[in-house]
């Protein structure tokens, strides 16, 4: 059955079941968390507008708040407003942050210490090597998380599996956002970085996981698609956190690595706005094959 069908499947009274609209809505959110973010970095590198103290924390708590605070109010309050609520977005994404607090950001600091010796590598060896460390990590973990909370019971249509990656992606990276920041104190451009980039890579991740769960529950795909989708959802993390990291820190010079916020955060902006519009694409085509599908059975059937 199409996503633009279930959107309008008639209740009992004949009344269409109103559902959530989850890509619209997550443009919302991403656009006002990039402007944020890149308004920032703009007032503290362009203008040097450069608060400090009292001030700063107050800021950097707001930052640290504003994402899933503007997830909580476009993506989760309207859910109580529609007949076929998504019931488990707020409990995804609490268990997505304790699992990042309790297993991720421990395996990635305290057993595989990537900091050591990730950044002495060749940048080949930096993507590999997140990859296969923090990239599996994380998509494992927010894998899991969803496989014991929502699937296959909270999946009714393609959507569903995007909501519930993206709720995922906002918990995981809300713990990480918080860890990186009460632990490093950097600047108040410097956290904003932080910030889209955990998003940014944990968006990314998620994005790809939902493919995968929504093309082996809905398309009846091959077994592999969604561990090839999870190899995907790694890779992501391989890409975007080793590049954002020397763009970042700059070249070499004599007072050391200078840190360029302004084109970090520009990177991750076009990261995140590809990543979005090349899994969308993706899900658009895997909905349309199942769409011609449903209208070709449905001509058999007639004749």
């Amino acid at each position: 059955m199409t996503e633009a069908f279930q959107g309008l499947v008639a209740s009992g009274d004949g009344q269409p079941q109103a559902t959530v609209p989850v890509w619209r809505n997550m443009v919302i959110q991403l656009a006002m968390i990039i402007a944020l973010c890149l308004l920032l970095v703009v007032l503290s590198e362009v203008l040097s507008l450069k608060p400090e103290g009292d001030v700063s924390r107050v800021l950097t708590a707001v930052l640290l708040l504003f994402v899933p605070g503007v997830w909580l109010a476009i993506a989760v309050a309207p859910e109580a407003r529609s007949t076929r609520p998504r019931r488990r977005l707020m409990g995804v994404a609490v268990l997505s942050a304790l699992s990042a607090a309790a297993i991720g950001l421990p395996l990635v600091q305290d057993f595989f210490r990537l900091e050591e010796w990730l950044p002495l590598e060749t940048v080949f060896r930096r993507i590999l090597g997140f990859a296969l460390t923090a990239g599996v990590v994380d998509a494992g973990l927010k894998l899991l998380v969803l496989r014991f909370t929502i699937y296959p019971n909270e999946l009714r249509m393609r959507s569903d599996a995007v909501a519930y990656c993206l709720a995922s992606a906002v918990g995981y990276s809300l713990y990480l956002n918080i860890a990186i920041v009460l632990q490093l104190q950097p600047s108040l451009a410097i956290a904003a970085n932080y910030v889209l980039a955990n998003l940014a890579i944990q968006f990314a991740s998620a994005m790809f996981i939902a493919l995968g769960i929504a093309e082996s529950y809905f398309g009846n795909a091959m077994p592999l698609v969604l561990p090839t989708n999870v190899i995907a959802a790694a890779a992501t993390t391989g890409l975007i956190a080793p590049v954002f990291t020397g763009i970042m820190s700059g070249p070499l010079g004599t007072a050391g690595n200078e840190d360029r916020p302004l084109l970090g955060i520009l990177f991750l902006i076009v990261a995140i706005c590809f990543t979005g519009a090349l899994t969308f694409f993706l899900y658009n085509a895997s909905e349309r094959r199942e769409r011609e599908a449903f209208v070709s059975s449905g001509d058999s059937d007639g004749l």
